[in-house]
């Protein structure tokens, strides 16, 4: 069956079966294989992020490079007053809207990071270009539209808890969208599904058999939380596992046919 529209209406009526460590043993499969390319594309991106806030500080600020400790202790004053200033109206508004373009943005490359373990799965060869992929396509446009939708959505909702002193109600919001949500960047580029219907689609799906999705993401997730415990390392190390384990929950459950590029509609 690669009729996606069959297929969702399968699961709709009849469910599906996964087990969880089946999923996270191909998934390990597919680490091995997109473990450097995933990790080079986030040094890629923390080197570039790091770069620029340098040069923006660099630019504003007068900081005494002769002196290193003093350049430190401007540095940390500056991060300092930042951060205070974040948490100050009108500026923590400021925030939250960068905090969902930066998140939108992130999913195109988290889109590019399926698409290596895609491609992982069927013996193709990882590409580190390949995390890019979606940047200059109406997949990766639609991807940045859905997950602008479910951040703001979230945002709205949590937000307020937040202010209220409430962050353990806000984290539990946060964790019951991304699961709900966890197959929508999937239908969309290898579904062809639009933004809204892939994130009805995905809560469909995870609402249809919510505990072995659920068990899944807290084994993995409580193997994030260990992971730092060997601190940045660990979380390097561990993440490019995290995105093969997305992607092979999508590959079970609704399924992936590159044979015939992606399900029909």
């Amino acid at each position: 069956m690669n009729n996606l529209n069959d297929i969702l209406k399968n699961i709709k009526e009849n469910g599906y079966q996964i087990a969880p460590f089946q999923v996270m043993g191909e998934a390990f499969t597919y680490y091995k294989r997109t473990f450097l390319s995933v990790i080079a594309t986030l040094m890629f991106i923390i080197f570039g992020t790091m770069l620029l806030i340098s040069s923006i500080i660099s630019n504003n600020y007068d900081l005494n490079k002769e002196d290193q400790s003093v350049m430190q202790e401007q540095l940390a004053e500056i991060m300092n007053n930042f951060l205070n200033l974040l948490i100050t109206t009108p500026y923590i508004y400021y925030y939250y809207v960068a905090m969902i373009f930066l998140t939108a943005i992130g999913s195109i490359v988290m889109a590019g990071f399926f698409k290596l373990n895609a491609d992982a799965s069927h013996g193709r060869l990882p590409r580190f270009l390949g995390a890019f992929k979606y940047f200059l396509s109406i997949k990766g446009l639609y991807v940045f539209i859905a997950a602008l939708i479910v951040t703001t959505v979230f945002m709205a909702i949590s937000v307020p808890f937040q202010l209220m002193g409430l962050s353990m109600v806000a984290l539990a919001i946060n964790w019951l969208v991304h699961t709900l949500t966890i197959f929508t960047i999937p239908l969309i580029i290898f579904g062809n599904r639009n933004p809204l219907a892939a994130i009805k689609d995905s809560i469909m799906v995870v609402n249809k058999q919510p505990i072995p999705i659920i068990l899944t993401i807290v084994l993995n997730y409580f193997l994030l939380m260990s992971s730092l415990f060997i601190f940045l390392i660990g979380i390097f190390l561990f993440l490019p596992y995290l995105f093969s384990v997305y992607f092979t929950l999508y590959k079970q459950v609704i399924g992936y046919y590159p044979e015939e590029g992606q399900p029909k509609h």
